[in-house]
């Protein structure tokens, strides 16, 4: 029997489906989602699509003893070992993080080098980037990835500083991971995405060059396996291919549909969330708002506690300028603080988490 909770509405509509076939595991901080992707590139058998806002080819994916625990031959080392090989790394994948640093650009290498397809998609627009895009762009193509800049908002009918802020991952079509962490250093070393839990004010382990240690990053990530993950790769594949017919480039490199992953044991009801703005692909719906609906019912649903954590809370559209009259009224942000404010008053708490130094519009971070 339902409860009273679970008969609402949660989910958004028009998309892709509610799923109960599909198992969601959360990652917190870099460290960890980093690893996780990184073991699972390695393993991956067929395929691997990166779908990205920014990437740093030499971001290192596993750090300090997570990729060496001791010496050869130590307790510590040889335990590391079995780990992997209980995970499913062949010797060869164990040769290779043994003898590598695990930097993306080379993990995705290696998984070339076994004949698995590797395919990346950075977004690319008219604001710019916190990284070297053109040099992520060569660095990948030079160790045999096939990768392509989309430049699907740069036009005059598009929003100034439009950001499509996805960061998914498909291996194989049986897993996904999407979230909030990009794999990505930004320019001058600063915003290093691989940070631990500790957020540790000094380590080697996240040094620029100039032997400093970035400002903390806090982030989460997830892990999906199931048929859900063909959701994400449907994203992907959509992206992809439209870059791909809208420039007439080589038919060959469009991406093929492949079937669903099984289903997996799960007490999981899970949905695959995406915001596309107007105007920037050709497939349909041409606008999704997946993500502000979900936010919109959830908050709806809300009766006792309400807990965010986010990068950005506007109160009003940012246009780039961080002047908060170059904004402009946005429906949704608007309705979010409607619902908030309905929540509060049927007697729910508020926990609201956002950064102390946004990298940008932090004069339009909602007050009060």
């Amino acid at each position: 029997m339902q409860s009273s909770q679970e008969a609402k509405n949660w989910w958004a509509e028009g998309d892709t489906p509610v799923r109960s076939d599909s198992r969601v595991t959360y990652l917190v901080d870099g460290r960890t989602a980093l690893l996780m992707m990184c073991h699972h590139f390695i393993k991956a058998k067929r395929y691997i699509y990166l779908g990205v806002w920014g990437l740093t080819a030499g971001i290192e994916l596993v750090r300090g003893t997570d990729h060496r625990a001791g010496p050869d031959g130590s307790p510590e080392q040889e335990n590391l070992l079995a780990n992997l090989r209980g995970d499913g790394f062949q010797e060869q994948d164990i040769n290779f993080w043994l003898t590598h640093d695990l930097s993306i650009e080379a993990v995705l290498g290696y998984a070339v080098s076994k004949g698995v397809e590797v395919k990346v998609l950075i977004w690319k627009s008219l604001a710019g980037a916190h990284c070297n895009l053109e040099e992520a762009h060569d660095k990948l193509t030079a160790v045999g990835v096939t990768c392509i800049l989309d430049d699907s908002s740069i036009g005059l009918i598009h929003h100034p500083v439009e950001s499509l802020h996805q960061k998914i991952t498909v291996v194989d079509g049986t897993s996904a991971f999407v979230g909030g962490v990009d794999p990505l250093i930004e320019k001058e070393g600063e915003y290093d995405r691989w940070d631990t839990h500790s957020h540790l004010f000094s380590t080697p382990l996240r040094q620029t060059a100039k032997g400093t240690t970035p400002y903390p990053w806090h982030d989460a990530h997830a892990l999906i396996e199931g048929p859900a993950a063909g959701d994400v790769e449907l994203n992907f594949r959509q992206r992809w291919n439209d870059v791909v017919e809208r420039h007439h480039w080589d038919k060959n490199l469009l991406i093929p549909e492949h079937p669903l992953a099984p289903a997996v044991e799960t007490r999981t009801i899970s949905q695959v969330a995406r915001t596309i703005p107007e105007h920037t692909y050709h497939f349909k719906p041409l606008i999704i708002r997946g993500i502000a609906q979900q936010y919109e019912h959830a908050l709806s649903n809300i009766q006792q506690v309400i807990y965010l954590e986010n990068q950005y809370f506007w109160i009003r559209a940012f246009t780039g300028i961080d002047i908060p009259f170059m904004g402009y009224d946005n429906p949704e942000m608007e309705q979010t603080i409607k619902l908030l404010g309905a929540a509060l008053q049927r007697g729910a708490s508020l926990s609201i988490i956002c950064r102390t130094i946004p990298t940008s519009g932090g004069l339009f971070r909602t007050r009060g």
